[in-house]
């Protein structure tokens, strides 16, 4: 079972990811960032399984709002580099798109699975 759990969708966020990363780095999967067409970025934090299959995604959602060009996205990249954790990156629909959270984490769900980034369902 994989879970979108969010940091928040800011600034403020940094300083709980940056803990995540110093004291659970050899926990992490892969990082991944999401740009939305004419909207904030995303972050998540992909953590390896756990007991029962259980899979965290920590994420910032649409919390990065100048996209590859910002600042934040230039933190989280060295963050990344320093704990040599894999980055990917990939266009995603924007969460406004969805009528609820929920459906847009579902959606995401699908799309990390079909692009093998999270294992499947046992």
């Amino acid at each position: 079972m994989q879970k979108f759990i969010i940091l928040g969708h800011g600034y403020s966020e940094i300083f709980e990811l940056k803990a995540l990363l110093e004291y659970n780095h050899k926990r992490v999967n892969k990082a991944i960032f999401f740009h939305h067409e004419d909207a904030p970025s995303s972050f998540s934090l992909i953590m390896n399984p756990v007991e029962k299959d259980f899979q965290a995604l920590y994420t910032i959602l649409r919390g990065l709002r100048n996209g590859p060009e910002g600042k934040m996205y230039e933190m989280i990249r060295e963050l990344c580099e320093l704990y040599d954790i894999q980055v990917v990156e990939m266009t995603a629909r924007d969460p406004k798109d969805f009528h609820e959270e929920e459906l847009f984490f579902q959606y995401m769900i699908g799309v990390l699975r079909l692009n093998h980034l999270i294992p499947p369902l046992k």
